[in-house]
């Protein structure tokens, strides 16, 4: 066997020795290799992964330290017969350069190029759609029942993470494999990494598993037994003795294994996951088992890769041109480094930071996302008062939940497409007692990672919560006084969405300051608000147009203003930063004015969004007028609600997302001008 090492000169040399084919990208060319061409083959990709993501971005760290494990199951078993599940489907990257994408591999996380996840409507060997954490096992289980149902022969194999494994869902999935014993393997890459860094008792016992390497021994010792057994004859008495004895070792030593084993699920390894030949060695010998199985393979993420094998966290995602040159020749000159914008989540955590000592039973917490949403520093400043509770969600918002019963002011930082996992326990354990949680939001609105991570649902789903109070801020300044203001005043949960973008204004950022989180505000000069309210001044009825904006949204009404205003139109531009509570007082006056056209701007689903919102309200207000007795029914105004519309959004950069959906500041301008024009021709 030849060992391949990282450097250009032992590649050159390696290449020499062992030929391979100018380009693998189907199973069918991979097993026609050798061990020692999957050797090569493993340094190849990892180069390929690491030039290509140089120029589109994409997870790196987590796709480096998978290529043997992705080589071997594809060397052992047969896609897309074998259904191969992705926990998360970030760390799929080898396995889609495998499946006939490899020459599309430069378009990853580009607009109409290939997912950063996986997906089934792009090939036949991604068995299942994946981009959430933790759900690998549960669909295994359910695709090995519907196997055995339908009579059909083939394996069913789960990738998880030990992070994945910290999750709810996987362990209720593990337990209830364990009680059916249906055929299902388990391959458990343990690289001690999520999104940040493994916490909780299980990761202590995954680290214990490779620190026990005396068991090793013992489980050889004891296959070798069970295996010598079967080829001598003996009566059923003492065959069963034997068996007893050998189950009564096991469970004597403490075995890596015996949780897993404990729970009916046979446990081999742990194996190193950058072998190719242990690995294929490994897969090997579970293929043909009957009853469910877990391979426990250790490797490090970013293997291959100096920096990020260095710092797993700041290279678990990177953006496009962010990496040294992987390879001696420079394709490019070395640029001065520009100065990094400020994001939301920057301004969020820093607040956190600043308020921590105004007010000291502030505590912050976060489901395995801190190094995503910023709360790292937070952390490191207020070690005591910082919990990551892993890939757990649902555990994040009742632990929460609990603390505010208790007397602490809980701040939960989470995506919004994570919080769509935590629903029941928003309304069960926070909603139902009004209990002070605040969330903050990060990621609400239009993102690159596609269908699964777009977070547009949070509006429409936390409108409808009784007690909850939905807040996005027009900037960095006005993020900070929301939060400092419901740290100081709310009596309830208060959900504060900020965008995954930079921040608007986030230099100019000063002291926190109270402000009535639930009263809109004009953006618009004195005059033109004069012109549409003062009754002696009002404008002609076909102009009276107003844009009402939630948070982001706020800077693309302001962004489209100067395009409608070429057009001798003058709207108002309102920053409605409550979704819920209306403000009712600012609605009675937009909705008293002439034959006022109203443009609702959300970067959420319009259905039960923002704009629905709107709609809901001028309903109820016209019903419950008919039944007052000096009935005057209020103006019926012209509403058009710009937001998501019935659909899923695909990948692609933000400001393309938004132009596609409508929601560019181009976009609302010319929506604006038509309107206009329309009306005009009516009349």
């Amino acid at each position: 066997m030849h060992t391949v090492q990282t450097g250009n000169s032992m590649y050159a040399l390696a290449r020499q020795e062992i030929s391979l084919p100018k380009i693998v990208s189907s199973p069918e060319e991979l097993k026609q290799l050798s061990l020692e061409q999957l050797t090569l083959l493993a340094h190849e990709i990892r180069q390929e992964i690491i030039q290509n993501l140089n120029k589109t971005g994409g997870h790196l760290a987590s796709n480096l330290g998978i290529v043997e494990i992705t080589l071997g199951m594809h060397y052992v078993f047969d896609s897309p017969a074998d259904k191969f599940l992705w926990d998360v489907g970030h760390q799929s990257y080898v396995h889609k350069m495998l499946t006939g994408r490899r020459e599309q591999f430069d378009t990853l996380r580009q607009y109409k190029g290939l997912s950063g996840f996986i997906n089934p409507l792009e090939s036949e060997h991604d068995a299942f759609l994946a981009g959430h954490s933790s759900t690998s096992v549960s669909l295994a289980v359910g695709m090995a029942l519907a196997r055995d149902h339908l009579k059909q022969n083939h394996k069913v194999i789960a990738v998880i993470g030990d992070g994945g494994l910290t999750g709810g869902m996987a362990l209720e999935a593990i337990n209830h494999l364990g009680h059916l014993r249906r055929n299902v393997l388990i391959i458990l890459n343990d690289n001690e990494m999520s999104i940040s860094e493994n916490v909780g008792g299980f990761s202590q016992y995954m680290r214990r598993i490779k620190e026990t390497f005396f068991y090793r021994d013992i489980k050889e010792k004891i296959d070798l037994i069970e295996d010598l057994l079967d080829d001598v004859p003996l009566t059923p008495a003492v065959r069963k003795l034997i068996e007893g004895v050998k189950k009564e070792t096991k469970e004597r030593f403490d075995t890596p294994g015996i949780v897993f084993e404990k729970l009916g699920i046979n446990y081999s390894g742990p194996i190193d996951g950058h072998n190719v030949e242990a690995v294929v060695n490994a897969l090997s010998k579970v293929k043909d088992k009957t009853t469910p199985q877990i391979l426990h393979v250790v490797t490090q993420k970013g293997k291959g890769y100096a920096p990020a094998e260095e710092d797993s966290i700041k290279f678990h995602g990177v953006s496009a041109f962010s990496l040294e040159p992987p390879l001696s020749e420079k394709v490019e000159p070395i640029q001065p480094p520009v100065p990094k914008a400020k994001t939301y989540s920057d301004i969020f955590s820093q607040a956190l930071i600043d308020l921590a000592p105004i007010e000291p039973h502030m505590v912050a917490i976060t489901p395995a996302t801190a190094e995503g949403s910023g709360l790292v520093k937070f952390g490191k400043v207020y070690p005591e008062r910082f919990f990551d509770v892993a890939i757990c969600e649902q555990h994040a918002v009742t632990m929460a939940a609990g603390m505010a019963k208790a007397g602490l002011k809980p701040v939960v930082s989470i995506y919004s497409t994570f919080l769509q996992r935590a629903m029941d326990q928003v309304i069960h354990d926070v909603a139902i007692l009004n209990l002070p949680v605040i969330f903050g939001i990060d990621r609400g609105g239009l993102v690159e990672d596609g269908e699964t991570h777009q977070g547009v649902f949070d509006i429409a789903f936390l409108r409808t919560i009784p007690n909850f109070t939905v807040l996005a801020p027009k900037n960095a300044q006005e993020l900070r006084n929301m939060l400092f203001t419901a740290l100081k005043e709310a009596q309830g949960p208060v959900a504060i969405r900020f965008p995954r973008d930079k921040a608007i204004e986030a230099d100019g950022c000063g002291a926190f300051e109270p402000i009535p989180s639930t009263k809109w505000e004009f953006l618009s000069n004195e005059n033109l608000t004069d012109k549409y309210f003062n009754s002696n001044q009002k404008k002609a009825s076909q102009d009276n147009i107003v844009l009402l904006a939630h948070g982001a949204m706020v800077d693309t009404a302001l962004r489209a203003l100067p395009m409608i205003n070429k057009k001798g139109l003058e709207p108002l531009v309102i920053n409605a930063r409550s979704a819920k509570p209306l403000d009712h007082e600012m609605l009675m006056r937009i909705f008293n004015l002439p034959e006022c056209k109203i443009v609702t701007l959300e970067e959420g689903f319009v259905s039960g969004g923002f704009g629905s919102a709107i709609l809901e309200w001028v309903h109820r207000k016209e019903f419950c007028q008919l039944s007052e007795p000096n009935y005057l029914k209020i103006p019926r105004p012209h509403i058009s609600c710009l937001g998501i519309s019935d659909h899923f959004v695909e990948h692609g950069a933000r400001d393309i997302l938004l132009k596609d959906n409508g929601l560019s500041a181009d976009s609302v301008a010319d929506f604006v001008i038509n309107l206009a024009q329309m009306q005009h021709m009516l009349t």
